[in-house]
């Protein structure tokens, strides 16, 4: 080994050794570990454990590693509160991190509110969210009616004039349907038929048999993916032939994989640029710390690994002792920050996050294209 080689290996030695001797700042997660979500959940917070490890291995935030740790909900809004209630009960957390579902956010931000914790990157695209601007919520997503907008829209353009909807029978499905209605009223259309679903236990057989019966030739997807690739199979199985669009709650491997050999020509809604095409210096940093923990490349994974960049960014610009205020603070002054591509905005009565919308196409062999 040369000199300079082994220079820098002591010194890497070194830097690690004193990152690991600092106490880590800790952050915490709330979301299903287990249930129909805890997959596509996984596979987020693994993508936000791969910015994390690396950040780490750099030497971490003001010397101390960043720690993320994970509690399970069950996909229970009322576990995510009793869950929360418990950490502020050991003492005020540092911020929560990447919270799943629309009903837990619903059920989290009383909290969150009183007790001054921030929320960074929360997995949902409900308007109430930041309509109006919550101090504590960080979003670095556009919202799910903009989506839903941005997809009949698409859908019209290429002459699509009947919709049909499987609708989540919960928050995400309430805040999604408004921003349905705004489209169909601007685009004087409405749907044929109008079937709902629990997201947690989905059975699909009825809204299957609603959605045959009115024969529309889109079927928007308002659904996790469970219950929306477990619909477009059944559906398929009984001779239906309706286009399928989903939201970016479904860009996650599980999805594909849960169609199967229907996933070809579903289209998917994205709130991300395209983790695959290494267009952007957030996506090639993202396949590169992948391609080191041997990971595929997902939206899910890229949506969690930018989420904790942006928590390290908060963190770094909070002080040399983060606290929950400081962070909020640092976040909040930050204006337009550039993760890479990837733009978010933040300040004092705005919590934009991001408008990005886009979709994408799931081809032969479950890939996403643009």
């Amino acid at each position: 080994m040369s000199w300079l080689r082994w220079i820098a290996s002591v010194a890497a030695a070194l830097v690690h050794g004193a990152v690991a001797a600092q106490a880590p700042l800790v952050v915490h997660h709330i979301g299903p570990f287990t249930g129909v979500l805890a997959a596509s959940n996984k596979e987020a917070i693994d993508g936000a454990r791969l910015y994390l490890d690396q950040l780490n291995e750099r030497g971490g935030v003001q010397g101390r590693p960043v720690r993320l740790e994970t509690l399970d909900d069950g996909q229970d809004p009322k576990r995510s509160k009793a869950l929360f209630d418990e950490l502020v009960a050991r003492g005020k957390p540092l911020a929560l991190l990447m919270a799943r579902t629309t009903p837990t956010m619903e059920a989290l931000l009383p909290g969150l509110a009183a007790q001054g914790v921030p929320m960074v990157a929360p997995q949902t695209g409900a308007s109430f969210i930041n309509e109006p601007p919550r101090r504590e919520i960080f979003p670095i997503r556009a919202s799910y009616r903009r989506e839903a907008e941005m997809a009949i829209r698409a859908q019209h353009q290429i002459g699509v004039r009947s919709f049909g909807l499987l609708l989540a029978d919960d928050a995400f499905g309430t805040d999604t349907l408004v921003g349905i209605e705004r489209a169909f009223t601007e685009l004087k259309i409405t749907e044929v038929v109008r079937a709902k679903v629990d997201n947690r236990k989905p059975d699909i057989t009825g809204p299957v048999r609603e959605l045959l019966e009115k024969r529309p030739q889109a079927v928007l997807l308002i659904a996790s993916a469970k219950a929306s690739s477990d619909f477009v199979k059944l559906y398929r199985a009984q001779g239906g032939t309706a286009n399928f669009v989903s939201l970016s709650n479904t860009s996650n491997n599980d999805y594909v994989q849960g169609l199967a050999d229907q996933a070809r020509g579903a289209v998917v809604m994205q709130i991300m640029p395209s983790p695959f095409s290494g267009t952007t210096a957030l996506a090639r940093e993202y396949a590169a710390a992948a391609a080191r923990k041997k990971l595929p490349l997902s939206y899910a994974g890229f949506s969690g690994f930018a989420s904790a960049k942006l928590l390290a960014v908060g963190l770094s610009r909070a002080g040399r002792e983060p606290t929950a205020a400081s962070l909020i603070a640092a976040l909040e002054g930050a204006g337009e920050i550039d993760l890479g591509g990837h733009r978010v905005r933040y300040g004092p009565g705005d919590r934009t996050g991001s408008t990005f919308v886009d979709s994408a196409i799931i081809t032969t062999g479950g890939k996403f294209l643009r």
